[in-house]
């Protein structure tokens, strides 16, 4: 039933372009100049380390999208390994990051632009509004169409990330890479913690799961194409950053501009700044997809307001959803205009919450995954980098401890009743019956 059930209208290529939009942002062009500052040379360790990490991440999320294909993603994963108390508490972090960050990643973009053309900081925030709202109605009008626009800024921004690399291999001397360990391995640790945060968005792609044509083949292989693809990009561009030293006299927000003003001259400058719009513009619409399915399938199983369980009757797509996220980044961009906060301060602490996210995702999938699944051992991995990472992320880490504080005292209020003899069976019953579900929708993915 269209009321009911998600349109399943994805295949491999299309999960691809959705899993590299939805994590790369405009960071792209500053941070493997950021990385070469912090740890110099050695930080090329860093973005090496933390691209197996990348893939380990994408497989472990896959392999359990294909065994649990639910449009919870995570918060689905959780429920199935530790039951409903670390749910909530997952749901709770999402619900309070995800709103407040992805309005960031399109100021951030904007920025780019209001900077280039001397604009009021006023100005950042329309545009930033334009790119939420646009993505919003696109993702209403079905993934099938918004993907195909996707893939088109994809590849665009692909081809220009390629381009650039290219054009500064010619000026790589082998001096560069010289002393190789400027700043002592600490350095690099900070380095592979402000690498982290380039490949937060991999869990928005498992909540799409549901609208995979197979989401047993095609979610793990799109998954782990895209941390290919990504890692690809992001350490030809952090080699040519090291290799030219650009990064050591490039000013302003995007020294890669410096390696495309060499070939292009004056218009370098706009192309950047658009470049930058382009990859906000794909990462925020990949999280807008991604998180509106989790408001879809919490609702549906009567964990938010039923009535964002609604889906339109011929796209098939949950909008009220989208235009409860909408309302969201309305009052986001409001508060913005009112305080002018620092952005960097303001995405740091939800962005401590993926890191506590995809620790316990990863230890989710760790237990659902059978003996000797490559998922399971790749989210052995993503449990370990997790753990060597959040000590980095402190203060910032307070934010989802308060996040949980706040979440278990509104919560408490409407915790369930201690069973009655009279219903014991249905409490025993329901879980069966979920498993139940979730059974028959993987024997139909896999088309027995």
């Amino acid at each position: 039933m269209p009321d009911t059930e998600l349109h399943r209208t994805l295949r491999t290529a299309d999960g691809t372009v959705m899993a590299v939009g939805s994590v790369l942002g405009p960071s792209v062009l500053v941070l493997p100049a950021l990385t070469a500052r912090t740890a110099g040379p050695a930080s090329l360790v860093a973005w090496g380390g933390m691209s197996v990490f990348a893939l380990a991440l994408a497989l472990a999320l896959g392999r359990a999208g294909a065994r649990i294909p639910h449009a919870g993603g995570i918060v689905a994963y959780a429920q199935a390994a530790f039951g409903p108390r670390l749910t909530v508490l997952t749901g709770w972090w999402l619900l309070a990051s995800v709103p407040f960050a992805v309005p960031v990643i399109a100021l951030v973009g904007a920025n780019y632009i209001t900077a280039y053309y001397g604009l009021s900081p006023r100005w950042a925030g329309a545009l930033a509004a334009v790119l939420l709202f646009a993505s919003c109605a696109l993702n209403a009008r079905g993934l099938r169409l918004s993907g195909r626009v996707q893939a088109w800024i994809v590849a665009l921004i692909g081809a220009v990330l390629v381009g650039v690399s290219f054009l500064g291999l010619n000026r790589v001397e082998a001096g560069r890479f010289e002393p190789f360990l400027p700043h002592g391995w600490s350095a690099v640790g900070t380095a592979a913690l402000l690498i982290f945060w380039s490949y937060i968005g991999f869990e928005m792609v498992v909540h799409l799961a549901e609208e995979f044509q197979h989401p047993s083949r095609d979610l793990p292989l799109s998954m782990g194409l895209a941390a290919v693809v990504l890692s690809l990009l992001y350490c030809l561009s952090a080699v040519v950053m090291v290799g030219t030293g650009v990064y050591t006299d490039a000013s302003g927000l995007a020294p890669a501009s410096v390696l495309a003003g060499d070939a292009l001259g004056s218009v370098a400058g706009a192309l950047t700044a658009l470049f930058a719009l382009c990859c906000s513009f794909v990462a925020v619409h990949t999280n807008i997809a991604g998180f509106s399915r989790l408001l879809y399938a919490r609702a549906r199983d009567g964990n938010l307001p039923r009535s964002l369980a609604r889906l339109h009757p011929q796209h098939g797509t949950p909008t009220r959803a989208l235009v409860w996220l909408a309302t969201a980044f309305a009052a986001v961009l409001l508060g913005v205009a009112i305080t002018d906060p620092d952005l960097e301060a303001l995405i740091a602490w939800p962005s401590a919450t993926f890191v506590v996210v995809y620790l316990v995702g990863a230890a989710a999938v760790f237990k659902i995954l059978p003996a000797g699944d490559v998922g399971r051992i790749a989210a052995a991995l993503t449990v370990l980098v997790c753990l060597a990472i959040l000590p980095f992320s402190w203060p910032a880490v307070l934010y989802p401890v308060g996040v949980a504080a706040l979440g278990a005292v509104i919560t408490r209020g409407a915790a369930t009743p201690a069973p009655t003899p009279d219903s014991d069976a249905a409490s025993v019953d329901e879980p069966t019956q979920q498993r139940g579900d979730t059974d028959d929708r993987i024997t139909r993915d896999r088309g027995v």
